[in-house]
């Protein structure tokens, strides 16, 4: 599909989920540019950025992105790693914690600001102006409490969102 803010002349899309998540990224007021990382078969990745992961039998696991998004903040920009998912399958914790410590490394050895987020299709709601009002809704959810818990959402984060509207 087509979209305003993507690095790239289209956006690969596979289902109304990725379609409706793409289409929100391109009006979003807060997204400065985005990239779908297409993943064309499980374990055959368009893109060669992956993420290690531990895999319950002790395997690593190559865990490959969704989306890449960068976020403009209070004059800088944000990094998002966003994986964007219709149902939770086995070992979908252990891709959330890698892909957040691959954030914390990252960001602790460049000085830029990289985050994890997970969408899942049943929280998704394409109404909100912003990316960051979007994650401002995620965060009053349950699941948004455990990311409060583990340093993923930060105050600062909230204030930011809340004063950029909720739609």
């Amino acid at each position: 599909m087509e979209a305003r803010r993507t690095i790239f002349n289209l956006v690969a899309t596979y289902n109304d989920f990725e379609h409706k998540f793409a289409a929100f990224l391109g009006r979003a007021g807060d997204v400065a540019r985005f990239a779908s990382l297409v993943i064309t078969e499980q374990e055959n990745s368009g893109s060669t950025f992956r993420i290690d992961y531990p895999k319950k039998s002790g395997a690593i696991g190559h865990y490959f992105p969704d989306w890449v998004v960068v976020q403009k903040v209070d004059g800088g920009e944000v990094s998002w790693i966003v994986k964007t998912r219709g149902r939770e399958w086995s070992g979908t914790g252990a891709k959330d914690a890698a892909a957040r410590d691959w954030c914390k490394r990252v960001s602790e050895a460049t000085g830029r600001a990289w985050k994890y987020t997970r969408i899942n299709q049943s929280e998704f709601s394409d109404e909100y102006p912003t990316f960051g009002a979007l994650l401002w809704k995620k965060a009053l959810t349950t699941s948004g409490e455990r990311q409060r818990e583990m340093g993923q959402v930060t105050q600062e984060d909230i204030r930011r969102w809340k004063e950029g509207g909720r739609g």
